[in-house]
């Protein structure tokens, strides 16, 4: 039997169309600090928000894709009396701003942090971190909603860090900071909330009420996520998608991710595949896999994309050819490199909680066929 997680989420979401003020109102002259990427330092928005909330204590602003565990290392004691971390950003954000909390919130926090990044230790529960205020710039990760944080080893491997002391205080949902988000990224961070979303249905932790959350998610996707490519100025699709996001999030900070994230990792970390394009390239042959034994439990994916359980696969491959999928994928894979990795696309963390047994022979031919079929498409005449 399976431990099923209970649905918990102590995040205040707030909808803003001034970020900054809503910022501003939870800091209330506190001092805090602000963790944030170069091109968010540079923009407008970080004044507006130094307007409104006074001069940070302290600042991170050079945030970068996929943060390794010696960037956060180097901020221990960075903290010093600020009272709260305001994240502005996407995933990698997020993800840095809960580890640098952790870290802070920790005596002899290093080896700690360490320990459990690499071995699976508990955090203690004497762990006292600054609340965290994020404010997401992206619609995918759904960070803003989750305990977790993705933080890389120097060596390529994916660890996380988790705490439920970690989730966010506040998430400040503002449309008009997705505005920016270039078409790639718009499409690679709508497809890991489709991942998200799809990985907690055939999970083995899945509960009824992840699966509405993630069934309105994938509906909402289906139906947003090409018109926010198509027309990337339009602020309510970017609205729905930020929606999304987040309950996909909500579902699967609850059931944790599947097979499609346990094969995604060494494609981020060898090839600089994208993580939300790493993990929903294999979405349709996952579910051409779970489908062989467990098609009932495929049932709300087919209710959200409007098919028969058994047309899942070929509809979501008829859906990414129209969204440009295998043109950004063969940007930074061939199909041969799926063997190139062996028996190493199982992470039995995330392996585990798919619906059907799976081992790293299997999931290499899954990789392999979902490149085959996706690459094919964009290879010349």
């Amino acid at each position: 039997m399976v431990l099923k997680r209970p649905l918990h989420c102590p995040t205040k979401v707030m909808e803003s169309e001034a970020f900054e003020t809503t910022v501003g109102e939870i800091v209330d002259g506190r001092r805090w600090a602000l963790v944030t990427s170069a091109f968010w330092n540079t923009s407008d928005k970080v004044a507006r928000l130094i307007e409104a909330a006074g001069p940070p204590a302290v600042a991170v602003t050079d945030v970068k894709p996929n943060p390794v565990l010696s960037d956060v290392i180097v901020l221990a004691d960075w903290l010093g009396d600020a009272e709260l971390i305001v994240a502005l950003g996407g995933g990698s954000v997020m993800d840095i701003a809960k580890a640098i909390a952790a870290l802070n919130g920790m005596v002899d926090g290093e080896a700690i942090l360490v320990a459990h990044l690499t071995e699976g230790a508990q955090l203690p529960d004497a762990m006292t971190p600054k609340p965290i205020v994020a404010v997401p710039t992206t619609s995918g990760t759904g960070s803003e909603v989750t305990p977790w944080g993705t933080i890389w080893g120097d060596d390529g491997i994916k660890f996380s860090v988790n705490d439920t002391k970690l989730y966010p205080s506040h998430a400040i949902l503002d449309a008009h900071l997705c505005l920016t988000m270039p078409r790639d990224l718009t499409l690679a961070t709508g497809l890991d909330a489709l991942s998200h979303a799809m990985e907690s249905i055939w999970n083995q932790r899945h509960m009824a009420l992840t699966d509405a959350l993630a069934t309105e998610a994938i509906t909402i996707i289906r139906a947003s996520l090409e018109k926010a490519i198509t027309h990337p100025g339009e602020l309510q699709t970017r609205a729905s998608m930020q929606t999304a996001a987040i309950l996909s999030g909500l579902a699967m900070g609850t059931t944790q991710t599947a097979l499609a994230h346990s094969i995604s990792y060494p494609f981020t970390s060898r090839y600089g595949l994208p993580h939300g394009l790493a993990c929903a390239f294999t979405l349709p042959e996952i579910a051409r896999f779970n489908g062989e034994t467990e098609p009932d439990r495929l049932a709300p994916i087919a209710a959200a994309l409007g098919c028969p359980i058994g047309a899942i696969p070929a509809e979501l491959e008829t859906w990414f050819d129209a969204l440009g999928v295998g043109e950004l994928l063969t940007r930074f894979v061939s199909p041969a490199v799926a063997d190139e990795l062996g028996d190493n696309l199982i992470t039995r963390a995330r392996a585990a909680n798919n619906i059907r047994d799976v081992d790293g022979a299997m999931a290499r031919r899954i990789a392999r066929a979902a490149l085959e079929r996706f690459c094919a498409k964009t290879a010349p005449e």
